[in-house]
């Protein structure tokens, strides 16, 4: 096992911060280096987190031999080009959820990672977590049956200001590519790519989606109705409903510590999983799994469940009449 990983950073902004917290409480990681466009941005975070370096150009932290593996946290309009540079010069990449603005961008990112043999992953948090290990296991061992039905909803009353990155479309702005990720996530990870998808939304004065109201139907007749949005605020809960029993995970769902299981008998199970520090601890972990085993996708998120994802968001842009210009 590898002692120690060295993080490059790509952007400075709140992601990157919660982030870098939870790498500095991780045992074999440490932020090495952050690379900002902005100066004072770049020297405060490489301050916070004891970097031992920070840059002013993406390139030159891209280019630095002893960056071990990239975490990108910029808008989701930059994914695709950062992405593409970093594993142009060999360099493993851990890009923030969604990995790119359209399906045939992610598409190209995780085809290059493959050619030229790098570890890839979207930086999809709740894959990796402890409540989601346990909740597929217990699905697996049959404990709430067949699951039929997955509600999830992820909603906020965001600023609207037309300058916030929420709303600017230019950026990548709108409920689904920000939050209707999370939702869509685990009626994926539960059932797979949906066979049917019907969507109802509405798009602000900018042209991104305010809202999100899917409902999708998968081969097998189970189905998943699963809600975003940034001009309401929202329970932040997920049921997953099976033929024995059903799984309620509690708000805020998407980085839960509590669950319970509640069988139609009437019997309930409550479970508790919190974090030792604010959830990124275990997708900074299976990153560093995978590359001590010389894994090139991680199991919790493989790139299957990335493009199957991105391909449904892509439909329920055009079905709201949502177009992204590439970057």
């Amino acid at each position: 096992m590898k002692k120690n990983y060295r993080w490059g950073i790509i952007g400075a902004g709140k992601i990157a911060e919660k982030f870098c917290t939870a790498i500095c409480f991780t045992e074999g990681s440490e932020v090495y280096a952050v690379a900002s466009r902005d100066v004072e941005k770049a020297k405060d975070y490489a301050a916070k987190f004891n970097a031992t370096t920070f840059y002013t150009d993406y390139l030159s932290l891209i280019k630095d031999e002893n960056v071990d593996i990239i975490y990108i946290a910029t808008p989701h309009a930059f994914h695709y080009g950062q992405t593409m540079l970093c594993l142009q010069h060999n360099k493993p990449v851990l890009c923030e959820k969604p990995m790119s603005l359209t399906y045939q961008q992610t598409a190209e990112m995780i085809a290059l990672a493959a050619k030229n043999k790098l570890f890839f992953m979207e930086g999809m948090w709740t894959a990796c977590m402890p409540f989601m290990d346990k909740i597929k296991s217990l699905i697996a061992e049959d404990v709430i049956g067949e699951p039929q039905y997955v509600s999830a909803d992820f909603g906020f009353t965001a600023p609207t200001d037309t300058d916030n990155r929420l709303m600017n479309k230019s950026l990548g702005g709108g409920a689904l590519m920000d939050i209707g990720i999370y939702p869509l996530s685990l009626a994926t990870i539960i059932f797979g790519e949906a066979a049917t998808i019907k969507s109802v939304s509405k798009r602000t004065e900018t042209g991104v989606d305010a809202y999100a109201n899917i409902l999708l139907q998968y081969a097998g007749g189970q189905t998943a109705h699963v809600l975003s949005t940034i001009s309401f605020t929202t329970a932040l809960e997920a049921e997953i409903i099976g033929t024995k029993g059903r799984i309620k995970i509690e708000s805020p769902w998407f980085k839960a510590t509590n669950f319970s299981v509640i069988l139609n008998d009437g019997d309930t199970e409550d479970f508790s999983m919190p974090h030792l520090s604010n959830g990124f601890e275990h997708e900074i972990k299976e990153v560093m799994n995978c590359l001590d085993n010389g894994l090139l996708q991680s199991n919790k998120w493989p790139h299957q469940l990335t493009l199957s994802i991105s391909k449904i968001m892509e439909q329920v842009l055009a079905q709201a009449g949502v177009v992204y210009e590439p970057a």
